[in-house]
């Protein structure tokens, strides 16, 4: 979802069992529980820098939500990391009775991580959900792609059916697991990270491990969980890589497309610095654990990476140097909030809470920014007294650690916080 630092979460005392829970979902540097910023001085809610927008309480009661799906205007799935539960929010009530419990390993970055819904036509029983999961397999550990029914009349998921076995012992970080459907090709697209275990080929490593379905996008059949003949390298002379979509991906909590262009643009996460926006292009390469961030910041140069045929390097159409755990990434395809924010990116992040907002450029190919700093697409770190090169990117503060973010069918954009376990809707002051 390791070369680099791994994070880590020290057990000091039953008094901070929850704070540590909190902290292992975080998906970059390390922290340090004893020096993270006190309960009392956070915001006491939420907050927007544009006063034409305005946030509204949808749900609240979830505990630790990783991401979330709507089944229709009036449902919404959740998932719980770290109890394995999917819940029911219906008009903003939350069913205690969940519609699937599954059995997850939750340490770390394991869990319930990822879902994607696909509505096959008008018929009742014809909505199929898919989970991404670290599964407890008869006492050892999977991460897996599941299919599975949604039973509209009991409320339930049923008849599953195994979509991805991904091979290894999962890591207790950089499992990835955000998954998607393609709205414009139908096929189910999976991310996973490195999981603590670097030092492969699809690392970037020349002489490294083998082909292993890690630091990857998988783009699959969604009923079959087979490569599709698309692939960029389905016509090549390694059999392993059919299924690879892209590859060199340290970790990643979020997945959209462009409503326009179509292409897939991820976030990834960093070591301590470097988190990063890219479009992933067929056959991207994103150069991990060689480089992170733009290649020029490196001391790396093309040579040094693995380039299968068809494939290519391509820097991040923008990075944060300090890394802010980033996490969901929205394509807000809606006029609800104004013509600003039609076809434009919502970020979020879980290391302060902070709601990001982008515009991409004419071209679909990069993001266009008013502060002459971010020219060259990093937001670099700053004197104590200058003002934050993020201020022009900033939208929302004070979110209890954003986890995803989505447009929902009624054209406002829907907020999903992982430590307090709300979700948010954002909405047009001016009606």
């Amino acid at each position: 979802m390791i070369a680099g630092k791994r994070l880590l979460i020290p057990i000091i005392a039953a008094a901070v069992i929850v704070t540590a829970l909190i902290f292992s979902l975080m998906p970059s540097r390390s922290v340090d529980i004893d020096t993270a910023q006190p309960r009392e001085e956070k915001e006491k809610s939420p907050k927007l820098h544009d006063d034409t927008l305005g946030i509204e309480l949808v749900a609240a009661g979830l505990e630790f939500p990783t991401s979330m799906r709507f089944l229709d205007a009036n449902n919404i799935l959740v998932l719980q990391k770290d109890d394995g539960k999917v819940l029911l929010v219906s008009d903003g009530k939350l069913h205690n009775q969940p519609v699937l419990q599954v059995r997850v390993a939750n340490e770390a970055e394991r869990g319930l991580l990822g879902i994607a819904i696909w509505n096959n036509g008008s018929s009742s029983n014809s909505t199929s959900v898919f989970l991404y999961l670290t599964e407890i397999v008869d006492e050892s550990l999977r991460n897996r792609a599941y299919k599975y029914s949604y039973d509209w009349n009991e409320k339930i998921l049923a008849n599953q059916t195994l979509i991805l076995d991904l091979p290894g012992e999962p890591g207790p970080f950089h499992n990835g697991g955000k998954i998607a459907i393609g709205p414009y090709d139908g096929y189910l697209y999976a991310v996973i990270g490195d999981v603590n275990a670097g030092g492969g080929i699809l690392d970037n490593e020349i002489s490294g491990r083998d082909l292993d379905d890690k630091s990857v996008i998988l783009r699959v059949d969604k009923e079959t969980g087979l490569a599709v003949e698309s692939n960029p390298f389905y016509h090549g002379k390694m059999e392993k890589l059919k299924r690879y979509y892209a590859y060199g991906i340290r970790n990643s909590f979020g997945m959209d497309f462009d409503p326009i262009s179509h292409n897939v643009w991820i976030t990834e996460n960093g070591p301590e610095t470097y988190d990063e926006i890219n479009i992933i292009r067929p056959g991207f390469n994103s150069g991990w654990h060689k480089v992170i961030g733009p290649i020029s910041r490196n001391n790396v140069t093309m040579d040094e990476l693995v380039l299968f045929d068809g494939a290519k390097y391509e820097d991040p159409v923008f990075s944060w140097y300090a890394t802010i755990g980033v996490t969901d990434i929205e394509f807000f395809d809606s006029k609800k909030l104004g013509e600003k924010y039609e076809n434009n990116i919502f970020v979020g992040d879980i290391n302060n809470g902070n709601l990001y907002f982008f515009e991409v450029n004419p071209e679909r190919t990069g993001l266009v920014f008013r502060d002459s700093r971010l020219s060259d697409l990093v937001a670099d770190q700053v004197q104590s007294n200058e003002p934050r090169e993020i201020s022009s990117i900033l939208l929302g503060e004070g979110f209890e650690r954003i986890t995803d973010i989505e447009t929902g069918p009624d054209g406002f954009l829907y907020i999903l916080t992982y430590e307090d376990g709300k979700i948010y809707r954002i909405v047009n002051n001016k009606g």
